[in-house]
């Protein structure tokens, strides 16, 4: 399989670039501002920011923004979050080519927990996978042992996943039938960059995978796609609102998508801010899933809460029952295992 490559370090350094340029509004403390919860919150260790470094990457802020969890939870002022590891980029060859990338993965798994360790009662730690390595079912174990209510990211993008290949398929099956059965989240980067990307892999995904395996707890990430509100947006949601409605999706599971990085006000490395009638549009995309399976999420270090909320407010115009749902209610990280 071919890798795109450009498509891969574009999206992979989405919330790297996002935060270059200054914040138009400063963080505003409070109720009224802040959600209770952020389901979508990244952490780098400190060998992973080098790693970037030496690819040229410009960081804006200094390393403790995106690596101390004692800055991350000053800076994003929330209660509780669920803490998103990116040890998955070690799998992608064109990131790196060492022969230690899975020791790497599991030095940046490790980094997680350690940092949720410290406040058990307000960090779920997200450890990541490259689920078609030979080890991925190995690292989730281990994770699980040492963290009961670890959650999984997996990046689909990242990891070249393709629903559409035989190997590739059994190989999720395999993954999500693991985490049903220790009850881990899934918070899942399902977009996998290919063109043709879309209802055929929402139906995949649906059929050949949840409809194979015991309960699950899953997080759709961007809304199912990499960012932004487009075309493709539209295709993935379609395609899960007419699966549900036809009674497709097996009622065991409890599946929702986070808003993050979707409503974007600004651009951010090729992915374009939204227009006015993209934002009345994506109202409308947000009433079809419902508000009640709407998580908030804020990419972060892309947007912090306080800054992220108030867009959602602004730009859609949220209603009050509408914003309570998605600030307030729909509490991910201490739902694990409901």
């Amino acid at each position: 399989m071919t890798i795109n490559y450009n498509c891969i370090f574009s999206i992979s350094l989405f919330f790297l670039f996002a935060c270059n340029g200054p914040e138009k509004k400063k963080d505003v403390p409070g109720q009224e501002e802040n959600p209770k919860s952020d389901a979508h919150v990244h952490i780098m260790s400190p060998q992973l920011i080098k790693a970037w470094k030496e690819l040229g990457i410009p960081f804006s802020k200094n390393d403790d923004y995106y690596a101390n969890i004692d800055s991350i939870l000053k800076t994003n002022n929330v209660a509780v979050l669920n803490l998103i590891g990116m040890g998955y980029v070690y799998g992608n060859p064109e990131f790196y080519q060492g022969n230690d990338a899975y020791e790497k993965l599991v030095s940046e798994n490790n980094y997680v927990l350690r940092a949720a360790k410290k406040y058990p009662t307000r960090v779920t730690p997200y450890i990541s996978i490259d689920p078609l390595h030979q080890g991925a079912t190995e690292e989730l174990k281990r994770c699980v042992s040492i963290h009961s209510d670890v959650g999984l990211k997996l990046h689909f993008n990242t990891s070249q996943v393709y629903l559409t290949e035989p190997d590739h398929l059994e190989k999720i099956r395999e993954i999500f039938a693991l985490a049903s059965k220790y009850r881990t989240p899934i918070l899942l980067h399902f977009d996998n960059g290919h063109p043709k990307f879309g209802k055929p892999d929402v139906i995949l995904l649906v059929k050949s995978v949840l409809s194979e395996v015991d309960a699950l707890n899953i997080t759709i990430a961007h809304f199912g796609t990499s960012g932004g509100f487009n075309q493709k947006t539209k295709q993935v949601i379609d395609a899960f609102s007419q699966l549900k409605s036809e009674g497709e999706i097996p009622s065991k599971h409890r599946i929702r998508f986070d808003i993050s990085a979707v409503a974007l006000d600004k651009d951010s490395d090729g992915v374009k801010k939204l227009t006015e009638k993209e934002f009345s549009e994506l109202k409308l995309y947000c009433e079809k899933i419902g508000y009640e399976n709407i998580v908030f999420g804020t990419d972060y270090p892309l947007y912090t809460a306080a800054i992220y909320s108030r867009i959602l407010r602004e730009k859609l115009g949220l209603e009050k029952f509408e914003s309570d749902s998605i600030l307030h209610k729909n509490l991910a990280p201490r739902d694990t295992k409901q």
